[in-house]
């Protein structure tokens, strides 16, 4: 909708006359013309009498004030809340259910600060998957959830990114003693404190029963860091290895007790899509896979 030939119309209104009002809006008298010509075609109408350079609302253009008034009035209101939308989307509030999604969204992020330098970027990291949905969907105190579980909670948007191999590793020392064995089974387990996210998919692979559990944890740095010290074997996303194994203290185990996790983007169906989030949705897209 082309709101200025109603502000047209009520500058007229106000200046009675179609000069004036031209000069009012820094427009040409012949532009200020086409407006109201324009309105009395759509309403079919004749709004001013023009008695020489005197200027006069007829009947139906007495009518039509207040509606242009309505008109105009609503169309300001709406430009403010859309405003004060965007003020909202001067930030960009991510929560990640497992720290090893941060490693992949580093790179994406900064591609997002580079262009919009004074927005601000909150990734929080939720202890379990529930938690995340949680804080995300019915505390609203994120715009974006990553998890790596096939979930979808209702009127929500999901875009598959990527699948995680996770690992068995050990001790460069461990591995030694126990003669360079292979089998998963012959060393005893670090854990984290709870499987529960990572179960459905090891059982398809492993038998966790059979593990003798050493120690258990809720951060894969400390499994990682017991696992150096040589107290036993874990599972473990294997980005984050990379720069242990380049130092030659960790081994990886056999390709076949290896396991591969969803990686998805959940977001709601409703959100208001700012410039920073939706270039932030673009660049998830072309990093798929990576």
């Amino acid at each position: 909708m082309n709101i200025q030939p109603y502000k047209s119309f009520l500058t007229v209104v106000q200046c009675k006359s179609f000069t004036l009002a031209a000069k009012a809006l820094n427009f040409s008298q012949p532009t200020i013309s086409n407006h109201i010509a324009n309105l009395e075609e759509t309403y079919g109408v004749t709004l001013f009498a023009r008695e020489g350079k005197n200027v006069y609302l007829t009947e139906a253009g007495s009518t039509f004030v207040p509606i242009a008034e309505k008109l105009v009035a609503s169309f300001e209101a709406g430009l403010e809340e859309m405003r004060a939308l965007q003020e909202e989307g001067d930030s960009l509030r991510i929560a990640v259910s497992t720290q090893f999604i941060n490693l992949y969204l580093m790179h994406i992020l900064n591609k997002v600060k580079e262009r919009f330098p004074d927005l601000e970027i909150i990734v929080d990291r939720c202890m379990t998957i529930p938690d995340t949905i949680e804080a995300t969907f019915s505390a609203r105190k994120y715009d974006f959830a990553f998890v790596h579980i096939d979930t979808q909670p209702m009127y929500t948007k999901r875009i598959h990114l990527w699948e995680q191999k996770l690992v068995w590793i050990v001790g460069q020392k461990l591995y030694e003693e126990y003669g360079a064995s292979k089998d998963i089974y012959a060393y005893p387990l670090i854990g984290y404190g709870s499987f529960t996210e990572y179960y459905p998919f090891l059982r398809n692979v492993v038998d966790l029963d059979r593990f003798a559990t050493k120690f258990c944890f809720n951060d894969s740095e400390s499994i990682i860091e017991a696992v150096r010290q040589n107290y036993g074997i874990a599972v473990v996303p294997s980005i984050k290895i990379q720069h242990y194994k380049a130092y030659g203290d960790i081994v990886e185990l056999p390709e076949s007790y290896a396991v591969t996790l969803p990686v998805n983007v959940l977001y709601d169906l409703e959100m208001n899509m700012t410039p920073p989030k939706k270039l932030f949705l673009e660049l998830l897209a072309a990093n798929k896979d990576c």
